[in-house]
Formats: C-alpha cells, structure tokens, sequence
C-alpha cells in the first residue's frame, strides 16, 4: 500500500528559516551588552546569560552547518539559500566589537574590559582564529596537488595538536596539576577547542 507524500513542515510562525534563533542570539547578545554597560566599572552578568551567550557564539560561530539545509519534494525547484546567519554573525561580531571599543575608550587596557566580556571575547576569537587560518589554506587547496596536500597537512597537524593539547589541558585540570600552564589552564582549554572548531567551518 503506498503511503501518501506529506508535505514538509512549516517553518516556526511562518516565519523565513532560521529567523527565530537569529533574534534569540540577537536578544539574549542585546541583553548581555545592556548588563555590561549598566554595570559600571565591575559589572555582574548572572551566569546564565554569560552562558547563553556562549551558546549562541558556538552555534553561529562553530559550526559548518549553522542553516538545516531545506529539504526538496521531487520535482521542486531546490529553495533559496536563507542569508540569516551570515547576518545574525555581523550583527554579533559588531556588537562585541563595539563594547570592546566602548570599555576600551574608557580605560584603555585590558584590565578596562570586564572579566566577563573577556571571557566572551577569548571564545569568540578562538573560532575567528580558526576560522581564518582554515580559510587561508582551504581557499585555494583545489588548484593544485600541493596544495591540497598542504590543506591536508594542515588539518592533520591541527587536528593532533587540538586533541594532544586537550588530554594534556584536562589532565592538568582533572589532577590539579599546575605544570605548564599553571593558572592559564581554563583559558589555554578555551582558545584550543574554539580554534580547531572555528578551523572546521570552512574545513570542507
């Protein structure tokens, strides 16, 4: 007996695809800066929100597959392409650049930026690390076999050293070791696991 097509799912409130978590980041990022500047000089932001802000970097940062690819019924023309997380990633990128610009007029050192907003700025720029160091191997790999065995080498040497220097991080953490990055640990873990993910956005 043949079972009947069903007709893709409609997407949340009708709305384009992808458009309602592009306004929760957008949101739970709008919320996290109106905190930071109220704050003062040592602004508290409550931990979920740091951590929900942390969530939505890695979403739109850290993955190669930030838009479910629309799925095609036989004899459709493939969907457009939805444009919204290339946006929702400007619209994060310049709103942390411009408190980093903000804290930084008002007390120009590193010290001037809050604790959390530092946090916030290691993660994002390990996957910017990552993702532009991959882009400049990936970007011409298909042109000749050189380069491809170097875009090659480049994800075999990044991926050993991404795994090698977690094991070692989380062991140092796990055992209460200082060893060699004693009290850098946390970031040391931070800006690796960020720059192999960023590194794997444009890894195709």
């Amino acid at each position: 007996m043949a079972i009947p097509q069903v007709g893709q799912l409609p997407e949340p409130l009708r709305l384009p695809h992808g458009s309602v978590r592009g306004a929760i980041a957008v949101i739970v990022t709008a919320a996290y800066g109106y905190v930071l500047l109220q704050g003062g000089s040592t602004p508290t932001v409550p931990t979920v929100l740091v951590n929900a802000v942390v969530v939505v970097i890695a979403f739109y940062f850290g993955s190669r597959a930030v838009s479910t690819p629309l799925a095609v019924q036989p004899g459709q023309p493939a969907p457009t392409a939805p444009h919204h997380p290339r946006l929702v990633r400007i619209l994060l990128f310049l709103g942390f650049a411009g408190l980093t610009a903000w804290f930084l007029t008002r007390s120009p050192s590193l010290q001037g930026i809050p604790a959390d907003l530092r946090a916030v700025l290691q993660v994002l720029g390990g996957y910017v690390l990552g993702a532009t160091a991959s882009w400049l191997v990936h970007r011409r790999a298909h042109e000749s076999h050189i380069r491809h065995r170097l875009a090659t080498f480049f994800r075999d040497i990044v991926a050993v050293g991404a795994l090698g220097l977690t094991a070692y991080i989380c062991f140092a953490l796990v055992t209460k070791q200082g060893g060699l990055l004693a009290g850098r640990a946390e970031q040391a873990l931070s800006l690796v696991v960020t720059f192999y993910f960023g590194s794997r956005v444009i890894g195709h």
